[in-house]
Formats: structure tokens, sequence, C-alpha cells
């Protein structure tokens, strides 16, 4: 037996064709050998011990008490007592082959189970691959982060340093009368102020009409037509409708949610007393890219942001994001990126250097809506100073008066001005939009909020089509493509990708001589700025994200 389990490498080799182990390295024979010898252990089929025993254990009635002895052995197997001569009662008619042949199979059947081969075959297991412009992917990707400005830095830096792939959006520039130059998307901030000796804004909520007639506040005086006013739905005290005592909405969703706790408990419980083994884990990694970015908190748009305007002013900041985003998605402030949602992009194919700018972008404006940034609450020339600082072209204001009634009731009184950032000059107000005054016509004409205040919002956004709705671009000469390069390049701004990109819209337009954007890319950056334009690709993108991660007072747009 022993001539036969040292000639099996030998003789297994011989059969099939394998190399002799001793002509193998060191390494590579105890694998060999142990293959080969567990081969030879499975093949063989020892003859069974003690068979003639079965017809006397069969007369003598010890199938009972083979019963009872398997069990007993089994209980000895699970609590560790092989070996400490509990479990030698059931080792009778096992050889030495069997036994290795047993622990083979084991040892293989474990190591082919933490192994996935599926994904070796599986063309959805390789890394996703960009398709498009690295560029503009990234300034989607950020723009669906809420990090517009990075965004725009990044899709201007598509437009100069992916020129041959940026055609397209080339071809959406639009010029902005207001602000003179041309332009792809117009940057809108909005900002409120809150004044008067009342606390609790109480604005005008979305109320439908209510279809009663009747004149003043009643015969009750002004508390008991306050009191109709909010049976009606009219923004006060209570008037969230909050759930009372026999509620059971919520009830239901904590029974819900321990049944939902109670069944993942029961399927652990199981999986772990199940007995079957389970695919050892492949060892962590350090995080991709895509997962670093999934794991970033940051949204789109800011809730923050829209509680904020709703808590002061209700309906009336839900009115201008609605006319706000109409305008917006049709092109009036610039068609770039105006699809940009949420879940633009590709997310699993941006890169660790996009990651890292991502991460230290730092704090900026968040977004109220997509076009549109929050600066806060604050004066109108605190926050004209800061759309300065921030680089924006217009500035919504919202000027709040908060008067106390008698009760704890409040008469809110808003009014909504336009101003042009640059200068600072103020372009035009809306109406006054006095909850009071609606909430008296409600009841008498069965005027509802949307048309009240929308009413009273139709001046302002006759001033916004006005004043700053976009036009097609006009054709321009040689001569004033280089006035207005020379007007760009002397006002100066450092690195500035926009103006590059200004610079690259006369180039596609055949209104720049190559040596006059060769000179205005020298004038903005240098070598790295015509590094732009002859580098490689891995050296422009490094180039333009620098830049774009760059001062954070660097103009965007």
């Amino acid at each position: 037996m022993v001539t036969l389990f040292m000639n099996a490498p030998q003789r297994l080799g011989y059969l099939f064709g394998l190399p002799s182990v001793a002509a193998k390295p060191p390494m590579m024979a105890k694998p060999l050998m142990m293959f080969a010898i567990g081969v030879a252990a499975l093949a063989w089929t020892p003859p069974t011990v003690f068979a003639q025993s079965e017809g006397y254990e069969d007369e003598m009635g010890m199938e009972g008490y083979e019963d009872e002895m398997g069990m007993e052995m089994m209980y000895e197997e699970e609590m560790g007592m092989e070996g400490y001569g509990y479990g030698s009662r059931g080792r009778r008619g096992v050889s030495p082959q069997d036994l290795v042949a047993t622990r083979l199979s084991d040892a293989l059947t474990k190591a082919f189970e933490s192994t996935s081969f599926a994904s070796l075959a599986d063309p959805e297991a390789a890394p996703p691959v960009l398709s498009g412009p690295v560029l503009l992917n990234d300034a989607t990707v950020a723009y669906a982060k809420g990090k517009y400005d990075l965004a725009m830095k990044l899709y201007f830096g598509h437009i100069v340093a992916e020129y041959d792939h940026a055609q397209n959006q080339l071809q959406l520039v639009k010029y902005s009368r207001m602000m003179r130059r041309p332009t792809w998307q117009l940057r809108w901030g909005i900002s409120y102020a809150v004044r008067g000796d009342a606390t609790d804004p109480q604005p005008i909520g979305d109320v439908q009409a209510s279809g009663r007639g009747g004149g003043g506040f009643g015969d009750g005086g002004m508390e008991a037509g306050m009191d109709e006013f909010y049976e009606d739905g009219f923004g006060g005290p209570g008037a969230g409708g909050r759930p009372g005592m026999n509620d059971t909405a919520g009830m239901d969703s904590y029974e819900d949610d321990m049944a939902g706790m109670d069944e993942m408990y029961e399927q652990e419980m199981m999986m772990g007393s199940g007995g079957g083994r389970r695919r050892a884990a492949a060892p962590a990694g350090p995080p991709t890219p895509a997962a670093r970015l999934a794991a970033l908190d940051a949204t789109m748009l800011s809730q923050e942001a829209e509680e904020s305007l709703s808590k002061n002013l209700g309906i009336v900041t839900t009115l201008i994001g609605e006319e706000f985003d109409k305008r917006y998605a049709q092109g009036d402030f610039g068609r770039a990126m105006t699809d940009v949602t949420a879940e633009s992009g590709s997310a699993e194919t941006v890169s660790e250097a996009f990651v890292n700018l991502i991460e230290n972008a730092g704090d900026t404006l968040p977004l109220w809506r997509p076009g549109i940034v929050f600066l806060g609450e604050g004066t109108s020339t605190d926050n004209i100073r800061r759309a300065q600082k921030a680089d924006l072209d217009l500035l919504i204001h919202l000027d709040v008066l908060l008067k106390p009634l008698r009760g704890e009731y409040t008469q809110n009184i808003s009014r909504c001005r336009l101003f042009h950032v640059p200068s600072g000059e103020s372009k035009g107000i809306s109406k006054v939009i006095d909850s009071l005054e609606f909430a008296q016509k409600s009841r008498i004409k069965s005027v509802s909020s949307r048309d009240f205040v929308g009413e009273r919002l139709e001046n302002f956004f006759a001033i916004i089509d006005r004043e700053t709705v976009t036009s097609d671009f006009p054709g321009l000469t040689p001569e004033i493509a280089s006035k207005r390069v020379g007007a760009l390049l002397a006002s100066g701004g450092g690195k500035n990708l926009r103006t590059l990109a200004e610079v690259r819209l006369f180039q596609s337009q055949q209104l720049l001589s190559e040596e006059e954007v060769l000179t205005a890319f020298d004038i903005v950056g240098g070598e790295e700025a015509l590094a732009l334009i002859y580098g490689s690709e891995e050296e422009r993108l490094r180039i333009v994200r620098n830049w774009a991660g760059g001062r954070a007072d660097q103009p965007a747009e």
C-alpha cells in the first residue's frame, strides 16, 4: 500500500502525460504531489471491511443498536469529541484511503465555492467605459451632484480642451442683450430678507377657492374671520393638517416596519442555522471612484433652500419656481445643460481625479432649482455682493414684512425684485403680495391662492421676459470678434476657461486667425493654455481640472 501511494504521482503522470514531478521546481512539486495523491485516493475504492458481519448483526437484532450508535457518533462529531476516544466506535470499516478522499473532497469543494467563475465570463462584470467626451461627462455629473459652479467650469473646459468633440455645444450658444455677450447659460440666484415684529411668517399656502361669499370678516370681528380663513386652509397655526390622536397612519407604518424587521430576523436565523456552506467573502479592496462618488452626501437640489423659502413665502416661491423652470427648460436663459437631472451623466465611469475634485470643491452655493442658486437670508445689498463674488448674472430678491395681528395671526407682505448683479442695478419689482388681502378676496370672490399670487407676479415675469431672455447668436464680423477678445483679455481674470471658450467659439466661426487664437491662449494661461491645444489627452484633462478647482473667485460664466 505504501508503495502504491509513493508511486502514484509517477503512474498518473505516465497515464495522463504529466511531466515528471522531479523536473519541477520545489514550489510546484508539492501541489502536483498532493493533487496526484488525491486523485489516486479518489480513484481507488477499497473492499468493504467487515462485510461478512452483516448477517450476524441481523440475526442478533443489532439494527436498532447501530442506529442508536450512529446518533451518538453524530453528536460526538458535532461536539468536537473525536480524537478523545468517544468517537472510535463509529470508525469501524473506514479505511485511511476513504478518510483522505473525504477530506480532500471537502477541501476542493470549499475552494471551488469560494471562487466566482461566473464573473470571469460575464461581460457586465467588466468596469464600464465612457464612450463620449470625458470633461462633458464630468460637467454633467458635477451638475447632478449640485456642484453648479464646478460644473460650468468643466463645461467650458470641455469646449476648450475637447474642441473637436465640442461642436454640438458650440452650436448652443445664444446672445444675452442684458449681459452684452455670448452665453451658454445665464447664472441666476435667489435670496430673501425678513423684517417686522412678528415671528411666525404664516405665508399664503396653496389654497383652493372657497366658493363662499360674504362681506368683510363676518360679525364675529377679526378673530372670527381669521378662524374661518384657517378652516379654508389659510396658512396659520395648525394649517399643516397635523394628524390627531385617532390617526392610524403612523401606527400602520410602525407595524409594517416591525413586520419587516421580524422577517429579516427570521431569514438571518435560517441562514445561520441551516448548516450549509457559505461562499467565502472576497477581501475588500480600495473603493472605486464610482463608489466614492456614491458615498458622498451630495444632491442636485437643496432641500434646506426649499424649506427656508417655503417657510417664509409659501406659494409665492412655488409659483416663482414653476415659472422659472418653464423658461429654463425651453432655453430662454441659455441652452447649455438644460436637460441635466439628478440621474444624468455616467457616474460609473468617473475617474479618481474627478472624485478628488468633487471632494475638494468645498462649500458651494446650493441649487434651489436647476440654473438658480440659493444665497440665503440677508439684505439685498449683502446678497448682491455675495452674488458678485459668485459671478452670478441675475438675482431675484424677495423682501418680506411681517405684521402681528390680533391673537396669534400674522400679516405677511412680500415683493420680488430683479437685480442685474454686475452693476447692482434694480431692473424691476413685482406688485405687493399681501396675505390679509388674499384672505379677504378668498372669502368675498372665491379666489384661489394661485390665481391671487399669479396675478401679482405677472408684471414681474413680464420684466424677466423683456430683459433677460436670450436670443439667437447674431452674425459677427472678424473685426467685432477681435474687439470682443481684446476686451476679455484686457479685463484680466487669470486662467479663465470661459474666456478661452469664447475664443474657441470665434475660432469655430472662422472669425479669428490661428495666430490670434494662439496669442489669446498664451495671454490667458501661457504654456499650460497652449497645452490645452497641443497637449496629450491626459495632460489636457489634468490642466482643465486644475484650473476648475482653482481659486473660488475665478469667473466661470
